[in-house]
């Protein structure tokens, strides 16, 4: 049962990828979200690397990708990854939990990272980052702005983020040289 549940999530986020109105190396768009209320904008994720994670309250790989965050949460922040995880406008159109709720259910010591914010997307983010409504789908943005993964389902597919976060590390390290 565990390997048709770990298969379906797999199709999920492969599916996610194909159909990704992004592409990875695509200028990520400047459109605004919501924190604590205060309106932001994706064009200030510019300059660190970022995880961009939308997601919907009701999705069980979802709440699955929260604990896989909250497990690697100390190599995630030692990498200088920024993680900023919206739920989806309307959340996805479903009932559910608001964000912070959600997370501190599942995960509460992510709540207080430096590096993490939680919120909610606008129509303006989910027109532009998620035209099809997938309740799971997340981009690794490098520090110039530009999308470098797009997927889905981050409890199957850490090693993405991780692998990403290192590299974007050991970019920056480089850099300071």
């Amino acid at each position: 049962m565990k390997k048709i549940i770990v298969l379906a999530v797999g199709l999920l986020a492969f599916l996610v990828v194909a159909n990704s109105a992004l592409a990875a190396t695509a200028q990520a768009p400047a459109v605004p979200y919501t924190v604590g209320g205060e309106m932001h904008s994706t064009a200030a994720l510019r300059g660190r690397p970022t995880l961009l994670w939308l997601l919907s309250t009701w999705c069980a790989s979802c709440a699955v990708g929260v604990h896989a965050l909250d497990a690697h949460s100390a190599e995630i922040e030692m990498s200088g990854l920024r993680v900023v995880i919206l739920r989806n406008y309307h959340n996805g159109g479903y009932p559910g939990p608001d964000i912070r709720a959600f997370v501190g259910r599942i995960a509460p010591g992510i709540m207080t990272g430096t590096d993490w914010s939680l919120g909610e997307a606008s129509a303006a983010l989910e027109q532009a980052y998620n035209p099809r409504g997938y309740p799971d789908i997340y981009f690794l943005i490098d520090a110039a702005g530009y999308i470098r993964v797009v997927s889905g389902a981050p409890g199957s597919t850490m090693d993405k983020i991780l692998r990403f976060a290192r590299s974007q590390r050991n970019a920056d390290a480089k850099v300071k040289q």
